[in-house]
């Protein structure tokens, strides 16, 4: 087994398939990924990428072939055009049942999601990617958003767009993605005094404030706060302590000063893939 950095913000586990395996439609399982398999002999249920269920036949390393494999994959070979030394990628549903299919394409339909996320009009939208993200990715919804917490905490900071209004300008508020991911990280608390309130909606209230202004909606540029700290951050005298990465991590509203609580200190900074051979 080798362990490498994820091109994408998951960690995951691939199968390298082998050119012999290939031609006899079979999938081998690598000892190292043998506790995640039957003991015994049986069919299981393989779901592809469009999530339909298929039988498969299942034999364990105790079999006369002492070899743990799955049979009647050539189909699905030839269907994804698997060569030598691609890799699959192997998710555990349950006792009997897992997902299979191409690494690259994983790879794509994440990377699909990813971008549609940014793009989203409203919450609404953003909550059903996140949902199909933590589908295809086989992890919960709250460790998904925080994946993609990290993804973008890692992206270059841009300055704020303008956003042109008829004899007026004002600069772009947070988009709808960067919205639900903050409020599922920081379930709504300012990141400086811990507060919030529950509306009428039950939904808890929070606004987003801008460190710099004239920067994007970089998660290092934007803080959940509270309206009275929005407010401070306007009209107090202000004195703001960054670490080297670009985190605020103090501030001082006039004689006051603060801590500011960041999640990014309780996430992963990298992501691995496991491929077994």
């Amino acid at each position: 087994m080798l362990k490498v950095n994820s091109q994408i913000p998951f960690d995951y586990v691939t199968v390298k398939t082998t050119r012999s395996r290939i031609d006899k439609g079979l999938l081998a399982i690598p000892v190292s990924l043998y506790d995640l398999f039957p003991k015994h002999s049986r069919n299981i249920f393989v779901v592809g990428n469009d999530n339909k269920e298929e039988q498969r036949t299942f034999t364990p390393y105790s079999s006369s072939s002492k070899e743990c494999r799955i049979g009647g994959m050539r189909a699905f070979y030839e269907r994804f055009k698997i060569e030598d030394g691609d890799e699959l990628v192997i998710q555990v549903l349950d006792d009997d049942k897992f997902k299979i299919f191409p690494e690259k394409l994983f790879q794509i339909n994440v990377r699909e999601i990813e971008r549609n996320i940014e793009k989203a009009g409203n919450e609404n939208e953003v909550e059903a990617l996140f949902e199909k993200l933590s589908s295809i990715t086989n992890r919960k919804l709250e460790d998904v958003i925080k994946s993609e917490f990290v993804r973008l905490a890692n992206e270059e900071v841009e300055d704020r767009r303008i956003r042109a209004i008829p004899h007026f300008k004002a600069r772009e508020s947070a988009p709808a993605s960067i919205r639900k991911i903050l409020l599922s990280i920081y379930n709504g608390k300012c990141q400086i005094t811990n507060f919030t309130f529950k509306m009428k909606n039950t939904k808890p209230y929070f606004e987003i404030h801008h460190i710099e202004p004239t920067k994007g909606n970089h998660l290092k540029n934007l803080l959940v706060v509270s309206p009275n700290v929005h407010a401070q951050f306007t009209y107090a005298h202000l004195h703001q302590t960054f670490d080297d990465d670009g985190w605020l991590r103090k501030v001082k509203f006039n004689d006051e000063s603060c801590s500011v609580f960041q999640i990014v200190d309780n996430l992963p900074k990298l992501f691995h893939k496991e491929i077994h051979f």
